[in-house]
């Protein structure tokens, strides 16, 4: 069976949904579908996946109270689902300031209500692992719903609330990257970049940019067969030195020769010595 991706409300997550024949959705609709747990749940479809999936079918699964497209929103539901924004964002102020007077280190930024109103889940982020035990306890008394809280990292954090890179565009994870991939410091080293220092080459979330991934393989191509910084050349002329710097992209390098001069000079034109 084909599969949707929906943005829920409730989670503030994609999940995945089994498409349904009988409300046939595209990407933009919003749209009232059943979770894993049976609840009706309010989300906008992102995708639909073109992929075949082996799941249960639509009917086999509403019957057992599981997962499937109910239908598409109605005036009603939106209206509905307003209110319990409005709610949700009254209710992010609360679990703040209780956090606050409880001296415990957690930044709550987003809350989501269930349809039913009667769930609350709440994102947050903190330096380390925290004991919130005692503050789970307040929370629900003071908004009278069963509480779910969830810790996430700065770059989860980023995707689910998006902005703008260095480069001007809006943030590549919360645009159109599925996954984020580990990003690290050797990749930052095979392109030759750790002199831009770490404020130029962190994203909007304080880690490594993403998008430090996207030429590494080609660095890796044009690095092969570069002398490295600190290896005794020969240049064409005869003249011999030490590498000094490295020009990945134009395939060039700056030699210091044994003069007291230095030359920048194509690769091809030199040899290492053995």
């Amino acid at each position: 069976m084909r599969m949707l991706e929906v943005n829920s409300g409730y989670l503030g997550t994609v999940v995945m949904v089994p498409w349904n024949d009988v409300v046939i959705v595209s990407a933009g609709d919003e749209v009232i579908f059943r979770d894993e747990t049976g609840a009706e749940e309010y989300g906008v479809v992102v995708k639909v996946k073109s992929e075949e999936l082996k799941v249960k079918s639509l009917k086999e699964n509403s019957e057992e109270g599981k997962m499937g497209i109910l239908r598409k929103a109605t005036a009603n539901d939106i209206q509905k689902v307003d209110s319990l924004i409005k709610a949700a964002v009254d209710g992010l102020k609360v679990c703040n300031e209780l956090a606050e007077e409880a001296k415990v280190e957690m930044n709550f930024f987003r809350a989501g209500y269930s349809f039913d109103g009667l769930r609350a889940h709440f994102m947050f982020t903190a330096e380390d692992r925290v004991d919130f035990r005692e503050l789970l306890r307040l929370m629900a008394r003071a908004l009278k719903k069963q509480i779910n809280l969830k810790q996430i990292g700065p770059r989860d954090k980023a995707k689910l609330i998006g902005g703008f890179g260095k480069c001007g565009r809006p943030l590549c994870c919360n645009t159109w990257l599925d996954a984020m991939d580990s990003i690290n410091m050797e990749m930052v080293r095979v392109q030759a970049l750790e002199s831009k220092g770490s404020s130029k080459l962190s994203g909007a979330c304080g880690k490594l940019l993403c998008c430090l991934k996207y030429e590494v393989e080609a660095y890796k191509d044009l690095r092969r067969g570069l002398p490295r910084i600190g290896e005794q050349v020969e240049l064409n002329t005869g003249a011999s030195g030490r590498v000094i710097a490295v020009d990945i992209l134009n395939q060039k390098v700056k030699v210091a020769l044994g003069t007291g001069e230095s030359v920048v000079i194509q690769v091809k034109e030199l040899k290492v010595k053995s």
